[in-house]
């Protein structure tokens, strides 16, 4: 069925051309081309409906497919020629021009022009252009019998003007060229191609040549190494010239070559990879070696395999490690085991030694009260005096042997993670925080936002008491003291700040802060076990994070502690 353009042109438009193409999107893509230079277009889609519509539509020229339904195109040059008042209409047929022959149709229809296809827009425009200026000159009435042209060895008379005869001959010169041209740039391009694929080659050989990883190449027919690279001398031992075209039997022992071949024919059999993730082989230079090795099957243009890719990774070194980390890691858990019955041991004997020692404590301590109640009117002031640095160091002992135990239990206490909620566990052990002592002022403790982490909140609470209860004690004796608690998050770590404006630490002794037992003040100047920064440290660090502070004597001193957040 025809398609005609929705706007039909007037009549008499000397720019109206109709097209006949009945494949879709070439026939749009020429409208395109021609509606863009101010033609008026009209398209059907086969030849007949373009020979009904030619006279009522009266084009200036009509550009036809050969191949069209119904009416070839060279038919319908033919009878658009022959019939009234039509034969002035130019046509030029666009065509593969793959056949000579079709020259020779061409001027028997009485065509114009060809164009060949695939064509340049501008060469279409030209063609255009030239036979709508030579329309007149064309088809002048010419007095003379018709042209012969002898043709593969037969006689044909050409009807058509010898202008329309040398406009068709011209325009398949000009197809020709142009198809010249395009063989031209196909060779040029096929050099560069050619030169691309050998630049490629030579990349990829010097790839394979550098590799650190044997390589080698058989071909299928008798497994022969057709290619073998660098690494493949070195664990082989055998050269490169010694290993082309020669077979494993010529080259390796008889029981490596049968396994090596056996692997190579299931290869080429099957036509998928086979991978042998540990196999033996005795190396002329190494020894006794285990290989991991991948054998590919390479496919030509044919459907069989033309050779055998092999990839081999010498894991002799691997395995022995494994091994190593294997003997390891029994001996780890051993020893794990041992320090388990170890731990229970010492948890045994820090709650009796406890208890042992709480035992005289109280002992000594009750012995001291009934002195102060009963005897206290009989003694003079310098037996007050020892009665009552007897009363305190009970005290302390007491409170030493409490912080041990709490301390020899954390790395026994196992550490549940939940998100803990810095800001509420922060404010809640210092509202529950004792002053100093008698005549200490009561700190400003100023809190920042806290962010949020993972974290055991038990083992926590006792990170934030010591750390808040250290900064409250070392302020004390200061006129205006101040505690300021901050956090935030850095990378994947939430960080957290205890600073205050007390007596401060010589830097010079922060090796021994966190240690258990090491103090950097006295007990006159402030009392303490020498344990809760130890147990900070231990907390955190079992949290997977970190500790550290930075002191000057009496400007204060800044405790951090960071625990990471990616994951609870």
């Amino acid at each position: 069925m025809a398609s005609v353009a929705p706007a039909l042109p007037s009549a008499a438009s000397p720019r109206h051309i109709l097209i006949v193409e009945n494949i879709a999107a070439q026939a749009q893509m020429l409208s395109h081309i021609l509606e863009e230079e101010g033609y008026q277009v009209s398209v059907v889609d086969n030849g007949q409906s373009a020979l009904e519509m030619t006279p009522r539509l009266r084009p200036s020229l009509i550009i036809s497919g050969v191949a069209i339904p119904e009416m070839s195109g060279y038919e319908l040059c033919r009878q658009i020629k022959a019939g009234p008042g039509l034969s002035p209409v130019p046509v030029i047929l666009v065509t593969s021009l793959s056949d000579p022959n079709e020259v020779l149709l061409g001027l028997q229809c009485g065509a114009d022009s060809f164009v060949i296809k695939p064509y340049e827009r501008s060469h279409m425009l030209a063609r255009v252009e030239h036979a709508l200026s030579n329309r007149d000159i064309t088809h002048m009435p010419e007095e003379g019998p018709p042209a012969e042209i002898f043709f593969h060895g037969e006689r044909h008379e050409i009807s058509a003007s010898r202008t329309q005869i040398l406009n068709l001959l011209m325009s398949t010169y000009d197809a020709a060229m142009q198809r010249n041209n395009e063989l031209h740039e196909s060779r040029q391009q096929l050099r560069e191609r050619t030169a691309e694929v050998l630049e490629a080659n030579r990349f990829l050989d010097s790839m394979i040549e550098h590799i650190p990883t044997p390589v080698y190449i058989k071909d299928a027919d008798q497994l022969r190494y057709v290619r073998v690279n660098s690494a493949q001398e070195q664990l082989t031992g055998i050269l490169r010239e010694d290993a082309l075209g020669k077979s494993d039997h010529d080259l390796f022992g008889q029981e490596d070559a049968d396994r090596f071949s056996a692997q190579d024919h299931r290869v080429l059999a099957s036509g998928i990879i086979e991978d042998i993730p540990e196999d033996r082989f005795f190396s002329q230079s190494k020894g006794m070696r285990l290989l991991h090795t991948r054998k590919v099957p390479v496919f030509g243009e044919g459907a069989e395999p033309t050779h055998v890719l092999g990839i081999s990774e010498d894991i002799t070194l691997k395995k022995e490690l494994e091994k190593v980390i294997a003997d390891l890691h029994s001996a780890l858990k051993v020893r794990a085991g041992e320090l388990e019955t170890t731990n229970k041991s010492l948890e045994s004997f820090t709650s009796a030694a406890s208890h042992d020692l709480r035992s005289p404590l109280s002992v000594i301590g009750g012995y001291v009260s009934l002195l102060e109640k009963n005897y206290a009117d009989r003694l003079d002031e310098k037996g007050l005096h020892y009665l009552s640095v007897i009363g305190i160091r009970v005290k302390s002992m007491a409170r030493l042997i409490d912080d041990l135990l709490s301390f020899s239990r954390l790395s026994l206490q196992e550490v549940q993670k939940t998100d803990v909620d810095m800001n509420g566990l922060a404010a809640q052990v210092a509202a529950e925080l004792p002053v100093s002592g008698p005549g200490a002022k009561k700190p400003v403790i100023q809190f920042g936002l806290l962010p949020s982490a993972p974290a055991d909140p038990g083992l926590l609470r006792q990170v934030w008491v010591n750390l808040l209860s250290n900064a409250v004690k070392y302020s004390s004796l200061t006129a205006n003291p101040q505690i300021e608690v901050s956090g935030r998050v850095e990378g994947a770590e939430a960080v957290y700040t205890v600073r205050d404006n007390g007596a401060g630490f010589d830097m010079a002794h922060y090796d021994k802060l966190f240690e258990v037992f090491e103090r950097l003040h006295t007990d006159q100047e402030f009392e303490g076990t020498g344990v809760g920064l130890a147990t900070v440290r231990r907390v955190v660090t079992r949290h997977g994070g970190r500790v550290w502070a930075e002191g000057k004597v009496d400007q204060g001193a800044v405790f951090h502690f960071a625990l990471p957040v990616q994951s609870c």
